[in-house]
């Protein structure tokens, strides 16, 4: 019996008809064919709409029931997705790892979850100069520029399982932070008093500490991952301890190294290619991308050359002269930053038309960076935020031995001067810094669907539109991350992703001043 009805075979036979239907490509026959005939794991190189979702949910009914099945997704969105499609299966759990780590950590340690845990730990050091800069020589700004490093190379630290001093400073320097005295020591020093200190964890703690402390995992026949392209050091260690490799255990981890853009945060971008390279690991690909209509395709055949069009797939439209009136409710419209969103968004409302900006995170951002500065009026935390610009432009300008102009395209400085500007045009005739607080609450949502979606190229990663429009091309490659060969490759990347959230049509907006 061919490969391909003994599939539609069993989905008769158990009843879900909606997969009846189902016809696996030869991409997906080939990882169908991997599981049930082949021995050793597989990473599946999926490009952008290539059903790799389906695919999935499709390659666990094969598994016999005797097998253990462990999915492991990205959020807890995905893995309600994932329990609706899979269905209730006694040998298949779906987990989140950050789920996963937390439960082995509260069953072994019996621990509270507080996101506050090294936050507090260092003030209360710093009250009780336990924690302390070398010398009395240093200002307010630079302390404060030392407090900051250390809690993200605390995060940093473990997220990339470092383990030492040495290795949190070369930490530092990949992701440009500017050290201004003992912050990788005191960094060290609260990574290692949280090791010890389990009763209490933080969000890294639930996948930093089961890896760190050896805990004993479940072990599986087989471990399901998606977005493996996207993986830091401490969740591949975490996922690959729960393969049972001892008794034949396999794992199966699709991704798109084309989409990882997430290095910034910590991802290793080398992710893909070192789960490659485990002994006994095929890498198998999902070429076809049932999304995007053909010159869609060709466009991003500029970055990815083996994507490939679906059969039958339409034309399609790129047009590189949309108007902002070519716009319409529905259509989605990205940008590299966020500023031009938010006074596109702006311009929107005030004409009446329904429209917000994804990412209730970055909102939440921009009105920390506000009240950080204890103001009243909105027009005094402008000082402020010009004081932090010139603090980083010094910054680089030390650290990378450049110049002033060539500091202001560091991608920190331009990053902080997104915020800035976003923070300006939201401010436009307000008064106080809580009345612009509750504008930016109206402007970012994420669970709004109604109107036009204005959303950073970022964000808008795992979405899709029937039209896409792009805001300020001129902005799509940072200059500054295009001298770091894994920073421009992220940039490139960016763009793959931007052109592929569009269906039927992608259209460059030129009629937009920012």
């Amino acid at each position: 019996m061919p490969f391909q009805n003994k599939v539609v075979t069993l989905y008769q036979e158990s009843k879900i008809y909606i997969i009846m239907a189902f016809k696996p490509s030869k991409y997906q026959r080939a990882v169908y064919q991997f599981i049930k005939s082949c021995k050793g794991n597989a990473v599946v190189e999926a490009v952008a709409g290539s059903g790799k979702s389906t695919t999935i949910v499709n390659a666990i009914d094969i598994i016999p029931q005797n097998k253990r099945i462990l999915f492991l997704a990205f959020n807890r969105s995905i893995v309600a997705e994932l329990q609706k499609k899979i269905g209730k299966k006694d040998n298949c759990d779906i987990k989140t790892l950050h789920g996963l780590g937390c439960s082995n950590m509260m069953r072994v340690f019996k621990s509270e979850v507080d996101g506050d845990k090294y936050t507090a730990r260092f003030n209360d050091c710093v009250r009780n100069s336990v924690y302390h800069m070398t010398s009395d020589a240093f200002g307010n700004e630079a302390k404060e520029d030392w407090k900051r490093n250390i809690l993200q190379l605390v995060d940093l630290g473990r997220v990339n399982l470092c383990k030492n001093v040495q290795e949190l400073d070369d930490i530092a320097f990949k992701f440009q932070l500017f050290i201004v005295d003992n912050e990788c020591d005191i960094a060290w020093n609260l990574i290692q008093w949280g090791t010890k200190n389990t009763d209490v964890i933080d969000y890294t703690d639930m996948i930093y500490l089961p890896v760190v402390l050896n805990l004993k995992m479940w072990k599986y026949d087989w471990v399901f991952i998606d977005e493996c392209q996207d993986l830091n050091a401490a969740q591949r260690e975490l996922f690959l301890r729960c393969v049972n490799f001892e008794y034949g255990g396999r794992f199966i981890a699709v991704g798109d190294r084309m989409q990882s853009i997430y290095g910034f945060s910590g991802a290793d971008e080398e992710s893909f290619n070192k789960l490659k390279s485990i002994p006994r690991t095929a890498k198998l690909p999902l070429s076809i991308c049932y999304r995007c209509d053909r010159k869609i395709i060709e466009s991003a055949k500029q970055y990815v050359p083996q994507i490939e069009a679906r059969d039958n797939a339409d034309d399609g439209i790129v047009e590189y002269n949309s108007k902002i009136a070519d716009v319409k409710d529905g259509d989605m419209v990205l940008c590299r930053t966020t500023a031009p969103l938010v006074k596109l968004c702006i311009q929107y409302i005030s004409n009446g038309v329904k429209a917000y900006v994804k990412g209730r995170d970055i909102g939440i951002n921009l009105i920390n960076m506000i009240t950080k500065t204890k103001k009243i009026q909105i027009a005094d935390c402008y000082a402020v935020f010009e004081k932090e610009s010139a603090k980083i432009l010094e910054r680089v300008m030390k650290k990378t031995k450049c110049t002033e102009k060539e500091a202001m395209e560091n991608e920190m400085y331009k990053s902080y001067q997104d915020k800035v500007q976003a923070i300006q045009i939201l401010a436009e005739g307000l008064v106080t810094c809580q009345e612009v607080v509750n504008h930016i609450g109206e402007i970012f949502q994420d669970d709004n669907v109604q109107g036009i979606c204005l959303s950073t190229i970022h964000k808008s990663k795992g979405l899709e539109n029937d039209r896409v429009f792009v805001l300020c091309q001129e902005k799509l490659l940072l200059k500054s991350a295009m001298r770091i060969p894994w920073m421009a490759q992220q940039e490139y990347n960016l763009i793959y992703v931007l052109i592929t959230r569009a269906k039927h049509f992608l259209g460059y907006i030129t009629d937009f001043k920012f």
